[in-house]
């Protein structure tokens, strides 16, 4: 499966869409790049409130939000309280960046309904991976697939995680 396959969602006419929150200029952009080159559309804003009106106007277009916890003007962690709760839109991938999270906060986090939570320190790589497994773990849902541990057997990570809504997370 090529990366341009991979950011496609089940409607194949557009290409992913991402929104990236995170008030680190530097890590907002390479991970953009990164994105992008794996074929996403990305928007991105600097802080919680730029980033809460991008979401509202974006919502329904959107496949996965990419969230620090630290962002400044409203932290991640309350993002994605408002975004449960206002309607519980589970069909929106959540991945939480946070530094040294331990394993109170990302239970916290997964409590939240975050999908994936991501250590700041593993770097941009990590960050695209995760988003890369949700999609097609979304794409295997939307087309069906059903059984826990389903396979893309061309893609490099192997099995995608289970297709019961269950977080997904990264090194510690």
């Amino acid at each position: 499966m090529t990366t341009t396959t991979m950011a496609a969602t089940h409607d194949t006419a557009r290409r992913a869409r991402a929104l990236l929150l995170d008030g680190d200029l530097r890590a907002l952009h390479a991970l953009g790049v990164e994105l992008e080159a794996r074929g996403l559309e990305v928007r991105a804003a600097t802080d919680g409130h730029s980033g809460l009106e991008l979401l509202i106007d974006e919502l329904l277009g959107l496949d996965v939000l990419v969230v620090d916890l630290d962002l400044p003007g409203r932290d991640g962690a309350e993002l994605l309280e408002l975004i449960r709760r206002a309607g519980g839109e589970r069909d929106l991938a959540v991945v939480v960046v946070a530094s040294l999270a331990g394993r109170g906060l990302r239970a916290r986090l997964a409590a939240l309904g975050a999908d994936a939570v991501v250590d700041r320190a593993d770097g941009p790589g990590a960050v695209v991976e995760a988003v890369e497994r949700l999609l097609a773990w979304r794409v295997a849902a939307a087309a069906g697939l059903e059984g826990v541990g389903a396979r893309v057997a061309e893609e490099p990570w192997g099995a995608l995680p289970p297709l019961v809504p269950e977080p997904m997370f990264m090194a510690a």
